[in-house]
């Protein structure tokens, strides 16, 4: 078996046992659903790069008191990643600003095809819909945005979710349910505020063309 197929648990043993450099196979497995996690609730490129590191090296550090027999490695790591994101906003004492999920929507579809196999011409539009689902999960309560990124981004099953986060499988369900109606709600605001801008603006140019024609006669 290659390492690449090893699991977990293997692979950690091997670098308890003195082989540090397998860590990099864990790095690989987990850095992108560990970033994923974060940037739900940090909004600067840099601060999720930042903490993603600061995830890896709290788990290298303390890989000593990792315990299977309490729980799977992932759920370890990102409860690792949930300290680290608190600490930071602890510390911060910023909040991002909202955008939301249109009602007619679940969480499920809303996520942007980001695949190379996507629509190129509908990049730009993935990319600022996958924006600005990010910094509608930031807005959200801390649990709530968890349990979600866990769900939506991560892959995760409910009882996974569960266990990583302590929570019974019912509070779960209920906090991805209330959430993607918060997220929808919010969408519903944004989207009416944004055509509200968007009648003014057409109102001021047609007012500058009216002028414009009467200067011509």
């Amino acid at each position: 078996m290659t390492i690449e197929g090893q699991s977990d648990e293997a692979l950690v043993r091997r670098v308890r046992n003195g082989e540090r450099e397998v860590f990099s196979v864990l790095v690989d497995r987990y850095k992108r659903g560990i970033a994923s996690f974060i940037s739900a609730a940090v909004r600067s490129p840099a601060d999720v790069a930042d903490l993603s590191q600061e995830t890896f090296l709290r788990a290298y550090a303390h890989l000593g008191t990792f315990n299977p027999a309490l729980g799977k490695f992932s759920t370890w790591m990102y409860q690792i990643a949930r300290n680290v994101v608190r600490t930071h906003l602890g510390k911060s004492q910023r909040r991002v600003p909202t955008s939301e999920l249109p009602q007619d929507q679940t969480l499920e579809n809303a996520l942007p095809d980001l695949s190379r196999d996507g629509n190129p011409e509908a990049g730009v539009v993935r990319a600022e819909a996958e924006s600005e689902l990010r910094a509608a999960l930031a807005e959200l309560p801390e649990r709530t945005r968890t349990v979600l990124t866990l769900r939506y981004y991560n892959n995760m099953e409910y009882h996974t979710i569960a266990s990583t986060l302590g929570l019974s499988l019912g509070n779960v369900k209920t906090l991805i349910h209330r959430g993607k109606i918060a997220l929808a709600q919010k969408m519903l605001a944004r989207e009416a505020a944004l055509g509200a801008v968007l009648s003014k603006r057409s109102e001021a140019s047609r007012s500058k063309g009216a002028k414009r024609a009467l200067l011509l006669v």
